[in-house]
């Protein structure tokens, strides 16, 4: 392990020093070839202005949302939209140019015919979502700093170049519900870890939490801690969405304290693939050196997705994961093939995306501390040797014996 964290932290560093250089060095998205596609027809001039737009020899201009409103977020990060207005407020054109959204996510978002919807609307709409604009489920705070950018960026266009009054519109507050119903969950998850290492009674209350982690951080937030969520970190992607730092924050904080906790306790992928391998059915004998042998493989993996990624500056690129997939409800044939593949697999060996797979496991199990009070066990979910590596370990509790116990 020692070996792999010197080769993570290397490939971390060189990589992220050399994307800075290379992203740095670019030029950026270049606006013009997009113009005739929002607005067929129209011959636009250079960008000029403060802010800047592209006028025309009509009454129409165009210009990019993130010029305007650098400071509405996605879920990671700003969504520039290339946009076109007239004289009268009406929006003539628009196209996403660039976003660091997750795809699964927010693919329909993307197309011509959901951004159709904003097209014919006057800037002095509400153009709210749900009203004038649908919602896309699985995707609200995507959708949401579309739409206030589409809204807001027009506006001030209009207002600057048109001379278009607006009444300023009230804040509106957001809900807590959501990051209300994952602190307890985390909290909940925090308690009975630290209780199971007190008393064995105490882990079929596990079950429990495994079964509210699929319900509520799969099916009801749709938001399961996914590499993509360190690699926007890493590129410095800032968030409209407090439960993107929430999250993050409280993962990173539990991998310090104790490991793989998150893979053992919190992951809803890894607690349905768990509770799939409990189906009686008799599982492959793996020889112990080859199982170790194999386990590496997530470590590169990682590794492999992590230097693009930091070298183009697109977290995007290493999106593989299942459980995007499977609880954003979005996918194509072959990701969806991948999933139930990686579902199917646990009937004959116990968890088998997290064993050999997951960069999630890999990145938790690089930072796993080291503790020696696991002694292994055979109802392992994770089938590890006795005396297991520390990166390894899902602190499930099961094996859990205090050094001083056991004399």
């Amino acid at each position: 392990m020692k070996k792999i964290r010197i080769t993570f932290f290397t490939l971390l560093l060189l990589s992220f020093m050399a994307g800075f250089i290379i992203n740095n060095a670019s030029e950026g998205i270049d606006e013009k070839i997009y113009l005739q596609e929002i607005a067929p027809g129209i011959v636009f001039y250079d960008k000029q202005g403060v802010p800047p737009y592209f006028p025309s020899d009509s009454n129409i201009i165009a210009f990019n949302s993130y010029d305007i409103r650098p400071d509405i977020k996605g879920y990671a990060g700003p969504i520039k939209v290339l946009i076109a207005i007239d004289s009268e407020g009406i929006i003539r054109g628009i196209k996403i140019i660039e976003h660091r959204e997750t795809r699964n996510y927010v693919h329909y978002m993307e197309t011509r015919e959901y951004l159709s919807q904003f097209i014919g609307k006057s800037v002095r709409d509400p153009i709210e979502i749900d009203k004038d604009i649908d919602a896309i489920s699985r995707a609200t705070v995507s959708v949401e700093a579309l739409t206030r950018t589409v809204r807001e960026s027009s506006r001030l266009m209009a207002s600057k170049l048109f001379h278009m009054e607006f009444q300023e519109e009230k804040k509106k507050g957001g809900s807590i519900v959501n990051l209300l119903a994952y602190i307890i969950l985390f909290i909940s998850a925090i308690l009975f870890y630290y209780l199971t290492r007190l008393k064995k009674s105490f882990l079929r209350f596990r079950d429990i939490l495994l079964v509210l982690t699929i319900l509520i951080l799969g099916l009801y937030l749709s938001s399961p801690f996914s590499i993509l969520h360190i690699f926007n970190l890493l590129l410095l992607r800032q968030s409209s969405s407090l439960l993107f730092y929430l999250l993050t924050g409280t993962i990173l904080l539990s991998i310090l304290i104790a490991g793989r906790f998150y893979c053992g306790w919190l992951c809803p992928f890894g607690a349905l693939s768990e509770f799939i391998g409990r189906i009686p059915m008799r599982k492959w004998s793996i020889n112990e050196d080859n199982d170790m042998k194999w386990r590496r493989l997530k470590y590169v993996l990682l590794f492999l997705i992590m230097i693009p990624v930091l070298l183009t500056g697109r977290s995007d690129i290493g999106m593989y994961e299942t459980y995007l997939t499977l609880f954003s409800f979005k996918g194509d044939i072959l990701q969806w093939s991948l999933v139930i593949l990686m579902l199917m697999a646990n009937l004959r060996v116990r968890r088998f995306w997290c064993r050999y797979l997951c960069p999630v496991g890999a990145f938790t199990g690089i930072l796993a501390p080291d503790a020696k009070d696991y002694a292994g066990s055979k109802d392992c979910p994770v089938n590890n040797p006795i005396r297991p590596l520390q990166s390894e370990c899902l602190r499930c509790n099961r094996c859990f014996t205090r050094r001083d116990d056991n004399g």
